[in-house]
């Protein structure tokens, strides 16, 4: 039997707020590029050293951030995917929160490739749960997953982009209509 060690709490305050510190400095200037150490921990009124105790470099410290917003994302509304008797509109609304909520730094992270595409597999993968959920054969349907995927994911960022004056409510009824 092993017994996992328990985290210092200084340092998961530290993680914490160097991720919020590179969260506030995108959502100020989206370019990821002029992101540097020195940056990252005068916000987060740490210093660097303490900064390459918990990260290896920027990426790492990114990299790290997209794995929470994952985890977290993941984590609200798989509650939702087991509950029999809830209905897709309601788990879209949920889904849909969460970016409401997120919508400044998933704003800038969908300027990236690589967040896109794994929000794209994200995605493909809770349409074949739900379609299993509801007893659907994933291969006889009109629309393949990566087109929905892609679709959603489109609907999402343009939301997030020109839209967030529409609420959850709205952009769920106009998704679930565009596929009836």
């Amino acid at each position: 039997m092993t017994t996992q060690k328990k985290q210092d709490p200084r340092a998961i305050r530290s993680k914490r707020v160097f991720k919020e510190a590179v969260v506030d400095i995108l959502i100020e200037n989206p370019d990821i590029s002029k992101l540097t150490v020195q940056k990252i921990a005068q916000r987060a009124e740490l210093n660097r050293a303490t900064f390459y105790l918990h990260f290896l470099d920027i990426n790492d410290l990114l990299k790290q951030l997209v794995y929470d917003i994952f985890d977290d994302l993941l984590s609200e509304i798989s509650p939702t995917l087991q509950i029999d008797n809830l209905n897709n509109q309601e788990q879209l609304i949920t889904f849909l929160d969460y970016f409401y909520k997120h919508r400044k730094i998933l704003a800038v992270l969908f300027e990236h490739p690589g967040f896109n595409r794994k929000m794209h597999m994200t995605l493909k993968d809770l349409i074949v749960i739900q379609r299993k959920s509801e007893g659907s054969d994933s291969t006889n349907t009109t629309l393949s997953m990566d087109i929905l995927a892609s679709s959603i994911l489109g609907i999402i960022m343009w939301w997030l982009r020109n839209g967030v004056h529409f609420s959850s409510e709205y952009i769920a009824n106009q998704i679930i209509e565009l596929y009836r």
